[in-house]
């Protein structure tokens, strides 16, 4: 068994994902369960979150969440409205915590600022109708998500998953009641500005996650990220904002429970 420490929780992870990348994915939560772990397993597409609660049924420290991330408008995808209809009847089906991950991505060609904008925008009316926080995703969308954020309020703490925004952003992103959650490049050498911003987050909007298997943080670059690598996130994290590990995992946790309660 490895020695990890307890109660760590990882707010965004991909199961399946690591799955396809050859990792054995029970003895992974039978590992974090042992270590009574917490997280939530998040959606990337419309039809995975019925089979992933069946999956995963087994391990009630894994939520779950289901959403259509901004790739759902790419060239070739299913109409969005069918998708849709696919996730309303999935979240029929599950218990899930929050839809997500959904947003906006400007670094790859996933259909235009607006087609992305109207799926995003369907995901939180979508939310707020079935009182669910919102999980997103924000690569090079910063202006959008500003422009989002001061035109609409939200009935639940959301998530800005992987935060890897400007400091204007995470300001209003608090102010609207998002917790703001940092994954492996926040111990990445290059990324001065982000560990910057991370010692300026109150500590009660602080997450943590791995968004593996992607995103492994030093020194596990170059590998499959999983779960178990949260505790050089944390470690790093602790030294960063000149806390005892015990209390940032102790902060994190009940920041976590306090986004899961609503």
């Amino acid at each position: 068994m490895q020695t990890l420490p307890l109660h760590m929780i990882d707010s965004h992870f991909h199961l399946l994902s690591i799955e396809r990348k050859g990792i054995e994915v029970d003895s992974l939560l039978n590992t974090m369960q042992e270590h009574s772990m917490e997280g939530i397993d998040i959606g990337l597409e419309a039809d995975d979150l019925t089979a992933r609660a069946k999956r995963f049924a087994a391990y009630p420290f894994v939520h779950l969440s289901g959403g259509i991330g901004p790739w759902g408008v790419k060239e070739g995808e299913m109409p969005v409205e069918s998708q849709l209809e696919t996730l309303q009847k999935q979240l029929d089906e599950t218990h899930a915590v929050a839809i997500g991950e959904i947003g906006l991505d400007n670094h790859w060609d996933y259909g235009t600022k607006t087609v992305q904008e109207g799926l995003l925008l369907s995901q939180i009316d979508l939310a707020e109708q079935r009182n669910l926080p919102v999980i997103f995703h924000n690569r090079e969308a910063d202006e959008q998500f500003l422009t989002l954020l001061r035109s609409r309020g939200f009935s639940r703490e959301g998530v800005f998953h992987c935060f890897q925004g400007s400091e204007e952003l995470a300001k209003l992103a608090i102010h609207k009641g998002f917790f703001l959650s940092f994954a492996g490049p926040l111990t990445y050498k290059a990324n001065k500005g982000m560990q910057e911003l991370f010692v300026k987050i109150p500590a009660e909007r602080i997450l943590l996650e791995t968004d593996s298997p992607y995103l492994s943080p030093n020194p596990m670059r170059g590998r499959p990220n999983t779960p178990l690598n949260m505790e050089h996130i944390y470690r790093f994290a602790a030294e960063l904002r000149g806390m005892e590990l015990a209390d940032l995992i102790r902060q994190v946790q009940s920041n976590f429970h306090s986004f899961l309660r609503g």
